[in-house]
Protein backbone atom coordinates (compact mmCIF):
# COMPACT_ATOMS: atom_id res chain seq x y z
CA UNK A 1 0.00 0.00 0.00
CA UNK A 2 2.87 2.27 1.08
CA UNK A 3 4.52 1.50 -2.54
CA UNK A 4 0.98 2.55 -4.60
CA UNK A 5 0.84 5.96 -2.25
CA UNK A 6 4.20 6.54 -2.90
CA UNK A 7 4.48 6.11 -7.03
CA UNK A 8 0.85 8.16 -6.38
CA UNK A 9 2.63 10.99 -5.18
CA UNK A 10 5.37 11.12 -7.39
CA UNK A 11 3.01 10.35 -10.37
CA UNK A 12 1.05 13.53 -8.61
CA UNK A 13 4.37 15.69 -8.64
CA UNK A 14 5.14 15.24 -12.20
CA UNK A 15 1.98 16.02 -13.14
CA UNK A 16 2.18 19.27 -11.35
CA UNK A 17 5.92 20.09 -13.03
CA UNK A 18 4.48 18.94 -16.36
CA UNK A 19 1.56 21.74 -16.01
CA UNK A 20 4.35 24.49 -14.48
CA UNK A 21 6.18 23.75 -17.22
CA UNK A 22 3.60 24.13 -19.92
CA UNK A 23 2.13 27.00 -18.20
CA UNK A 24 5.76 28.73 -18.38
CA UNK A 25 6.28 27.89 -22.49
CA UNK A 26 2.55 29.53 -22.72
CA UNK A 27 3.90 32.33 -20.93
CA UNK A 28 7.33 33.12 -23.14
CA UNK A 29 5.27 32.11 -26.55
CA UNK A 30 3.40 35.09 -26.87
CA UNK A 31 6.91 37.20 -26.12
CA UNK A 32 8.21 34.53 -29.23
CA UNK A 33 5.41 35.44 -31.60
CA UNK A 34 5.22 38.79 -30.84
CA UNK A 35 8.60 38.92 -32.30
CA UNK A 36 8.28 36.75 -35.15
CA UNK A 37 5.58 38.65 -35.89
CA UNK A 38 7.23 42.20 -35.96
CA UNK A 39 10.13 40.65 -37.50
CA UNK A 40 7.60 39.43 -40.74
CA UNK A 41 5.96 43.33 -40.68
CA UNK A 42 9.34 44.50 -41.04
CA UNK A 43 10.54 42.14 -43.92
CA UNK A 44 7.15 42.80 -45.52
CA UNK A 45 7.79 46.44 -45.28
CA UNK A 46 11.03 45.98 -47.97
CA UNK A 47 10.17 46.03 -51.37
CA UNK A 48 12.26 43.86 -54.06
CA UNK A 49 13.87 46.45 -56.06
CA UNK A 50 17.03 46.10 -54.75
CA UNK A 51 17.30 42.38 -55.56
CA UNK A 52 15.69 42.36 -58.68
CA UNK A 53 18.27 45.45 -59.66
CA UNK A 54 20.90 43.23 -58.98
CA UNK A 55 19.57 39.98 -60.33
CA UNK A 56 19.15 41.78 -63.78
CA UNK A 57 22.90 43.57 -63.36
CA UNK A 58 24.07 39.63 -62.76
CA UNK A 59 21.61 38.45 -66.30
CA UNK A 60 23.96 41.05 -67.90
CA UNK A 61 26.95 39.63 -66.76
CA UNK A 62 26.60 36.26 -67.76
CA UNK A 63 23.63 35.62 -69.79
CA UNK A 64 24.68 33.12 -72.89
CA UNK A 65 28.66 34.28 -72.39
CA UNK A 66 29.56 30.85 -71.83
CA UNK A 67 28.36 26.62 -71.14
CA UNK A 68 25.46 26.32 -68.93
CA UNK A 69 27.56 24.61 -65.93
CA UNK A 70 29.45 27.75 -65.46
CA UNK A 71 26.77 29.87 -65.66
CA UNK A 72 24.10 27.86 -63.50
CA UNK A 73 27.33 27.92 -60.87
CA UNK A 74 26.99 31.73 -60.47
CA UNK A 75 23.88 32.06 -60.73
CA UNK A 76 23.83 30.52 -57.73
CA UNK A 77 26.75 31.32 -55.72
CA UNK A 78 25.87 35.27 -56.32
CA UNK A 79 21.48 34.75 -55.22
CA UNK A 80 22.65 33.08 -52.35
CA UNK A 81 24.97 35.14 -50.89
CA UNK A 82 22.01 37.28 -51.35
CA UNK A 83 19.56 35.37 -49.59
CA UNK A 84 22.35 34.87 -46.83
CA UNK A 85 22.69 38.62 -46.58
CA UNK A 86 19.41 39.38 -45.79
CA UNK A 87 18.95 36.53 -43.60
CA UNK A 88 21.29 37.76 -41.67
CA UNK A 89 20.17 41.08 -41.35
CA UNK A 90 17.20 40.23 -40.31
CA UNK A 91 16.60 36.20 -39.89
CA UNK A 92 13.62 34.59 -41.26
CA UNK A 93 14.73 31.31 -43.45
CA UNK A 94 17.69 29.24 -43.15
CA UNK A 95 20.94 30.46 -45.13
CA UNK A 96 23.54 28.07 -47.13
CA UNK A 97 26.86 29.59 -45.68
CA UNK A 98 26.83 32.70 -43.31
CA UNK A 99 24.91 31.26 -40.08
CA UNK A 100 22.03 33.28 -38.46
CA UNK A 101 21.58 31.57 -35.53
CA UNK A 102 22.15 34.54 -32.92
CA UNK A 103 21.85 37.18 -35.33
CA UNK A 104 20.38 40.40 -33.12
CA UNK A 105 17.80 42.38 -35.53
CA UNK A 106 16.55 44.42 -32.32
CA UNK A 107 17.63 47.73 -33.54
CA UNK A 108 15.66 47.56 -37.38
CA UNK A 109 12.50 48.29 -37.45
CA UNK A 110 10.03 49.27 -40.64
CA UNK A 111 11.96 52.51 -40.56
CA UNK A 112 15.33 51.62 -40.73
CA UNK A 113 15.39 47.86 -42.42
CA UNK A 114 16.31 49.91 -45.91
CA UNK A 115 19.66 50.98 -44.73
CA UNK A 116 20.86 47.54 -43.74
CA UNK A 117 19.42 45.68 -46.22
CA UNK A 118 19.76 47.52 -49.33
CA UNK A 119 23.46 47.80 -48.59
CA UNK A 120 23.78 44.06 -47.70
CA UNK A 121 21.98 42.91 -50.81
CA UNK A 122 24.39 45.72 -52.98
CA UNK A 123 27.62 44.43 -50.93
CA UNK A 124 27.08 40.78 -51.18
CA UNK A 125 26.10 40.41 -54.34
CA UNK A 126 28.82 42.55 -56.14
CA UNK A 127 31.77 40.59 -53.94
CA UNK A 128 30.38 37.42 -55.43
CA UNK A 129 30.18 38.84 -58.87
CA UNK A 130 33.15 40.49 -59.61
CA UNK A 131 35.56 37.45 -58.27
CA UNK A 132 33.13 34.28 -60.69
CA UNK A 133 32.78 36.98 -63.55
CA UNK A 134 35.44 39.63 -63.56
CA UNK A 135 34.88 41.23 -67.22
CA UNK A 136 31.41 42.80 -64.92
CA UNK A 137 33.41 44.85 -62.50
CA UNK A 138 33.29 48.02 -63.97
CA UNK A 139 29.38 47.89 -64.39
CA UNK A 140 29.30 46.03 -60.87
CA UNK A 141 31.05 48.45 -59.14
CA UNK A 142 29.63 51.52 -60.86
CA UNK A 143 25.73 49.83 -59.24
CA UNK A 144 27.26 49.46 -55.87
CA UNK A 145 28.49 52.95 -55.49
CA UNK A 146 25.04 53.78 -56.92
CA UNK A 147 23.26 51.85 -54.07
CA UNK A 148 25.50 52.52 -51.16
CA UNK A 149 25.25 56.12 -52.70
CA UNK A 150 21.46 56.22 -52.00
CA UNK A 151 21.76 55.07 -48.13
CA UNK A 152 21.87 57.65 -45.68
CA UNK A 153 25.41 57.15 -43.45
CA UNK A 154 24.91 55.15 -40.06
CA UNK A 155 25.53 52.56 -38.15
CA UNK A 156 23.16 50.21 -39.59
CA UNK A 157 24.68 51.33 -43.05
CA UNK A 158 27.73 50.07 -42.10
CA UNK A 159 26.76 47.11 -40.80
CA UNK A 160 24.68 46.28 -43.69
CA UNK A 161 27.51 46.51 -45.82
CA UNK A 162 29.28 44.52 -43.48
CA UNK A 163 26.68 41.58 -43.79
CA UNK A 164 27.09 41.59 -47.29
CA UNK A 165 30.88 41.08 -47.25
CA UNK A 166 30.69 38.23 -44.64
CA UNK A 167 28.25 36.47 -47.15
CA UNK A 168 29.96 36.76 -49.77
CA UNK A 169 33.09 35.86 -48.20
CA UNK A 170 31.29 32.68 -46.82
CA UNK A 171 29.49 31.41 -50.33
CA UNK A 172 32.99 31.92 -52.16
CA UNK A 173 34.73 29.68 -49.27
CA UNK A 174 32.86 26.97 -49.32
CA UNK A 175 33.11 26.65 -53.22
CA UNK A 176 36.58 27.42 -53.25
CA UNK A 177 37.43 23.74 -53.78
CA UNK A 178 35.06 23.26 -56.66
CA UNK A 179 37.05 21.91 -59.55
CA UNK A 180 37.91 24.25 -63.14
CA UNK A 181 34.68 23.61 -65.88
CA UNK A 182 36.52 22.79 -69.20
CA UNK A 183 36.70 20.80 -72.36
CA UNK A 184 38.75 17.63 -71.88
CA UNK A 185 40.28 14.86 -74.84
CA UNK A 186 37.63 12.07 -73.86
CA UNK A 187 38.38 8.55 -74.47
CA UNK A 188 36.08 7.86 -78.39
CA UNK A 189 33.75 5.14 -78.50
CA UNK A 190 34.24 2.04 -81.16
CA UNK A 191 31.22 0.30 -80.39
CA UNK A 192 27.79 1.05 -81.79
CA UNK A 193 26.08 3.42 -79.01
CA UNK A 194 29.45 4.95 -77.57
CA UNK A 195 29.36 8.78 -77.43
CA UNK A 196 31.99 9.96 -80.18
CA UNK A 197 32.58 13.71 -79.84
CA UNK A 198 31.39 16.04 -82.33
CA UNK A 199 33.81 18.42 -82.32
CA UNK A 200 35.99 16.69 -85.06
CA UNK A 201 33.19 17.91 -87.47
CA UNK A 202 33.78 21.41 -86.34
CA UNK A 203 36.57 23.81 -87.74
CA UNK A 204 40.01 24.82 -85.70
CA UNK A 205 39.68 22.89 -82.89
CA UNK A 206 42.76 24.14 -80.68
CA UNK A 207 43.81 26.30 -78.84
CA UNK A 208 40.25 26.63 -77.52
CA UNK A 209 40.00 22.85 -76.50
CA UNK A 210 41.98 19.54 -77.12
CA UNK A 211 41.24 17.39 -80.00
CA UNK A 212 38.28 14.81 -79.57
CA UNK A 213 36.43 17.51 -76.62
CA UNK A 214 33.77 16.54 -74.23
CA UNK A 215 32.83 19.42 -72.00
CA UNK A 216 33.07 18.63 -68.43
CA UNK A 217 33.83 14.64 -68.10
CA UNK A 218 34.45 15.10 -64.66
CA UNK A 219 31.57 17.48 -63.24
CA UNK A 220 30.10 14.37 -61.55
CA UNK A 221 32.27 14.71 -58.84
CA UNK A 222 31.57 18.57 -58.30
CA UNK A 223 29.63 18.69 -54.58
CA UNK A 224 25.70 19.72 -55.17
CA UNK A 225 24.60 23.27 -53.90
CA UNK A 226 20.98 21.05 -52.87
CA UNK A 227 20.70 17.73 -53.19
CA UNK A 228 23.44 15.05 -51.40
CA UNK A 229 25.39 14.00 -54.13
CA UNK A 230 25.28 13.82 -58.00
CA UNK A 231 23.87 10.58 -59.24
CA UNK A 232 20.61 10.90 -56.22
CA UNK A 233 18.97 11.72 -59.18
CA UNK A 234 20.55 9.48 -61.87
CA UNK A 235 17.78 8.41 -64.98
CA UNK A 236 17.27 5.02 -65.56
CA UNK A 237 19.53 3.14 -67.93
CA UNK A 238 18.51 4.33 -71.67
CA UNK A 239 16.68 2.51 -74.18
CA UNK A 240 18.47 -1.15 -76.01
CA UNK A 241 19.90 0.00 -79.41
CA UNK A 242 17.82 -2.93 -80.68
CA UNK A 243 14.50 -2.06 -78.78
CA UNK A 244 11.10 -0.54 -80.72
CA UNK A 245 11.36 2.08 -78.43
CA UNK A 246 15.07 3.39 -79.41
CA UNK A 247 13.77 2.57 -83.05
CA UNK A 248 10.99 5.07 -83.07
CA UNK A 249 13.58 7.45 -81.16
CA UNK A 250 16.18 7.37 -84.27
CA UNK A 251 13.31 7.64 -86.71
CA UNK A 252 11.61 10.71 -85.05
CA UNK A 253 14.83 12.68 -84.71
CA UNK A 254 16.03 11.43 -87.96
CA UNK A 255 12.80 13.02 -89.72
CA UNK A 256 12.52 16.30 -87.00
CA UNK A 257 15.77 17.58 -86.57
CA UNK A 258 17.43 17.25 -89.63
CA UNK A 259 18.90 20.22 -91.87
CA UNK A 260 16.73 19.49 -94.48
CA UNK A 261 13.45 17.92 -92.37
CA UNK A 262 10.28 18.34 -94.49
CA UNK A 263 8.33 16.81 -91.19
CA UNK A 264 9.41 19.40 -88.99
CA UNK A 265 6.91 22.53 -88.79
CA UNK A 266 7.96 26.41 -88.72
CA UNK A 267 6.37 26.47 -85.25
CA UNK A 268 8.69 22.99 -84.17
CA UNK A 269 11.72 25.19 -85.98
CA UNK A 270 11.12 28.87 -84.00
CA UNK A 271 11.07 26.91 -81.00
CA UNK A 272 14.04 24.69 -81.02
CA UNK A 273 15.90 27.74 -81.92
CA UNK A 274 14.26 29.92 -78.96
CA UNK A 275 15.22 28.09 -76.90
CA UNK A 276 18.70 27.84 -77.37
CA UNK A 277 19.72 29.87 -74.58
CA UNK A 278 20.87 28.38 -71.35
CA UNK A 279 18.11 27.49 -68.87
CA UNK A 280 19.40 28.90 -65.99
CA UNK A 281 18.66 32.59 -67.64
CA UNK A 282 15.72 31.85 -69.06
CA UNK A 283 14.77 30.26 -65.88
CA UNK A 284 15.21 33.41 -64.09
CA UNK A 285 13.46 35.77 -66.58
CA UNK A 286 10.78 34.06 -65.25
CA UNK A 287 11.51 34.06 -61.46
CA UNK A 288 12.30 37.76 -61.96
CA UNK A 289 8.83 37.85 -63.94
CA UNK A 290 6.94 36.50 -61.06
CA UNK A 291 8.74 38.41 -58.41
CA UNK A 292 7.00 41.30 -59.43
CA UNK A 293 3.67 40.35 -60.69
CA UNK A 294 3.34 38.20 -57.11
CA UNK A 295 4.42 41.82 -55.35
CA UNK A 296 6.95 39.29 -53.32
CA UNK A 297 8.78 41.31 -50.88
CA UNK A 298 13.31 41.51 -51.15
CA UNK A 299 13.21 38.47 -48.56
CA UNK A 300 10.81 36.08 -50.28
CA UNK A 301 11.97 37.27 -53.92
CA UNK A 302 15.92 36.24 -52.18
CA UNK A 303 14.90 32.80 -51.62
CA UNK A 304 13.18 32.17 -54.86
CA UNK A 305 15.77 33.25 -56.74
CA UNK A 306 18.05 31.44 -54.24
CA UNK A 307 16.15 27.96 -54.57
CA UNK A 308 15.76 28.10 -58.30
CA UNK A 309 19.38 28.43 -58.97
CA UNK A 310 20.59 25.96 -56.44
CA UNK A 311 18.22 23.81 -58.64
CA UNK A 312 19.35 24.89 -61.73
CA UNK A 313 22.95 23.63 -60.75
CA UNK A 314 22.31 20.68 -59.69
CA UNK A 315 20.02 19.82 -62.41
CA UNK A 316 22.52 20.62 -64.44
CA UNK A 317 25.21 18.60 -62.53
CA UNK A 318 22.96 15.73 -62.37
CA UNK A 319 21.97 15.29 -66.06
CA UNK A 320 25.88 15.60 -66.60
CA UNK A 321 26.89 12.62 -63.93
CA UNK A 322 24.53 10.74 -66.04
CA UNK A 323 25.47 11.68 -69.43
CA UNK A 324 29.18 10.44 -68.97
CA UNK A 325 27.54 7.37 -66.63
CA UNK A 326 26.10 6.04 -70.04
CA UNK A 327 27.92 7.29 -72.76
CA UNK A 328 25.34 7.59 -74.89
CA UNK A 329 26.29 8.40 -78.76
CA UNK A 330 24.34 11.90 -80.04
CA UNK A 331 21.77 11.53 -82.56
CA UNK A 332 24.29 13.06 -84.93
CA UNK A 333 26.56 10.04 -84.52
CA UNK A 334 23.48 7.46 -84.36
CA UNK A 335 21.88 8.31 -87.53
CA UNK A 336 25.34 8.62 -89.75
CA UNK A 337 26.09 5.27 -88.17
CA UNK A 338 22.31 3.73 -88.50
CA UNK A 339 23.37 1.01 -90.91
CA UNK A 340 26.30 -0.78 -88.34
CA UNK A 341 24.48 -0.20 -84.69
CA UNK A 342 23.00 -3.96 -85.35
CA UNK A 343 19.31 -2.67 -85.62
CA UNK A 344 17.95 -3.76 -88.82
CA UNK A 345 15.16 -1.52 -88.34
CA UNK A 346 17.27 1.77 -88.20
CA UNK A 347 18.81 2.90 -91.51
CA UNK A 348 21.54 5.10 -91.70
CA UNK A 349 22.49 8.39 -93.55
CA UNK A 350 25.97 9.53 -93.67
CA UNK A 351 25.87 12.94 -94.48
CA UNK A 352 22.57 14.21 -92.01
CA UNK A 353 23.21 16.98 -89.84
CA UNK A 354 21.62 19.25 -86.91
CA UNK A 355 19.16 21.90 -88.17
CA UNK A 356 21.66 24.64 -89.46
CA UNK A 357 20.32 27.74 -87.18
CA UNK A 358 21.32 25.28 -84.07
CA UNK A 359 24.79 26.36 -84.36
CA UNK A 360 26.34 22.58 -83.36
CA UNK A 361 25.85 19.34 -81.35
CA UNK A 362 26.71 20.01 -77.52
CA UNK A 363 30.11 18.43 -76.91
CA UNK A 364 28.82 15.52 -74.23
CA UNK A 365 26.95 12.51 -74.82
CA UNK A 366 23.35 12.44 -75.09
CA UNK A 367 21.52 10.95 -72.03
CA UNK A 368 19.80 12.45 -70.51
CA UNK A 369 19.43 15.77 -71.83
CA UNK A 370 20.76 18.96 -69.54
CA UNK A 371 18.52 21.36 -71.29
CA UNK A 372 15.31 18.98 -70.32
CA UNK A 373 16.60 18.19 -66.54
CA UNK A 374 17.29 22.27 -65.93
CA UNK A 375 14.20 22.75 -67.40
CA UNK A 376 11.90 20.43 -65.57
CA UNK A 377 13.74 21.90 -62.10
CA UNK A 378 13.17 25.02 -62.89
CA UNK A 379 9.25 24.58 -63.46
CA UNK A 380 8.94 22.52 -60.50
CA UNK A 381 10.46 25.03 -58.23
CA UNK A 382 8.16 27.29 -59.21
CA UNK A 383 5.18 25.52 -59.54
CA UNK A 384 6.15 24.53 -55.46
CA UNK A 385 6.92 28.06 -54.53
CA UNK A 386 3.49 29.27 -55.45
CA UNK A 387 1.27 26.46 -54.95
CA UNK A 388 0.25 26.28 -58.69
CA UNK A 389 1.38 25.33 -61.99
CA UNK A 390 -1.44 27.66 -64.13
CA UNK A 391 0.21 30.51 -64.07
CA UNK A 392 0.85 32.34 -67.60
CA UNK A 393 3.70 34.27 -68.65
CA UNK A 394 5.58 35.68 -71.74
CA UNK A 395 9.26 35.87 -72.33
CA UNK A 396 11.90 36.47 -74.70
CA UNK A 397 15.02 34.68 -76.26
CA UNK A 398 18.51 35.71 -77.02
CA UNK A 399 18.94 33.52 -79.55
CA UNK A 400 15.75 34.41 -81.24
CA UNK A 401 15.93 38.07 -80.85
CA UNK A 402 12.57 39.98 -80.87
CA UNK A 403 10.42 36.37 -80.64
CA UNK A 404 8.41 35.69 -77.52
CA UNK A 405 6.38 33.09 -76.29
CA UNK A 406 3.79 32.84 -74.15
CA UNK A 407 2.72 30.23 -71.82
CA UNK A 408 -0.16 28.77 -70.03
CA UNK A 409 1.87 27.45 -67.59
CA UNK A 410 5.41 26.46 -65.94
CA UNK A 411 4.64 22.71 -66.95
CA UNK A 412 4.61 24.12 -70.30
CA UNK A 413 7.61 25.82 -70.43
CA UNK A 414 9.30 22.62 -69.27
CA UNK A 415 7.58 20.51 -72.18
CA UNK A 416 8.50 22.51 -74.95
CA UNK A 417 12.10 23.15 -73.55
CA UNK A 418 12.64 19.45 -73.71
CA UNK A 419 10.69 18.59 -76.78
CA UNK A 420 12.77 21.44 -78.66
CA UNK A 421 15.83 19.60 -78.04
CA UNK A 422 14.49 17.02 -80.77
CA UNK A 423 13.41 19.08 -83.61
CA UNK A 424 17.03 20.70 -83.96
CA UNK A 425 18.52 17.17 -83.62
CA UNK A 426 20.24 17.60 -80.26
CA UNK A 427 18.63 14.85 -78.35
CA UNK A 428 15.81 11.51 -78.69
CA UNK A 429 13.21 11.76 -76.89
CA UNK A 430 13.98 9.31 -74.61
CA UNK A 431 16.68 12.21 -73.42
CA UNK A 432 14.09 14.84 -72.96
CA UNK A 433 11.37 12.94 -70.82
CA UNK A 434 13.73 11.34 -68.52
CA UNK A 435 15.77 14.40 -67.99
CA UNK A 436 12.71 16.34 -67.64
CA UNK A 437 11.57 13.95 -65.28
CA UNK A 438 14.63 13.89 -63.21
CA UNK A 439 14.70 17.55 -62.84
CA UNK A 440 11.15 17.68 -61.28
CA UNK A 441 11.80 15.04 -58.80
CA UNK A 442 15.06 16.93 -57.85
CA UNK A 443 13.75 20.21 -57.49
CA UNK A 444 11.20 18.85 -54.76
CA UNK A 445 14.12 17.25 -53.15
CA UNK A 446 16.13 21.03 -53.47
CA UNK A 447 12.59 23.05 -52.29
CA UNK A 448 11.79 20.65 -49.69
CA UNK A 449 15.15 20.84 -47.96
CA UNK A 450 16.94 24.17 -48.04
CA UNK A 451 16.48 27.13 -46.94
CA UNK A 452 13.17 26.65 -45.29
CA UNK A 453 11.24 29.29 -43.12
CA UNK A 454 12.90 29.65 -39.40
CA UNK A 455 11.12 27.25 -36.54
Amino acid sequence: MKKNLKFFGSALALCVAMIACEKSDQDMRPEFDDLKNANNGMIKSYDNAVVLKWNEELSLAVDNKMPPPPEARIYAMVTLAVHDALNNVVPKYETYALDNRGVDAKGISKKNIYSPANAAVAQAAHDVLVVLAPGSAASANSLLNECLAEIEESELKTQGIQIGKDAALAVLADRQNDPPLRFLTYPQGTEPGQYQSPMPYLVANPPVWPDNAAYAPDMGVFRPFGIAVSDQFRAKPPYALDSPEYTADFNEVKSLGGSTSIARTPEQAEMGVFFLDNVSNSINRVARIMAVEKALDGWETARLLALTHMAQFDACLSSFEGKYHYNLWRPITAIRSGGNDGNDDTEGDPVWSILQAARATPPTPTYPSTHSEMGGAGAEILKLYFRRDNIPFTIGSYALPGTERSFASFSQFATECATSRIYIGYHFRNDVVEGEKMGRLLARYVFENNLEILR
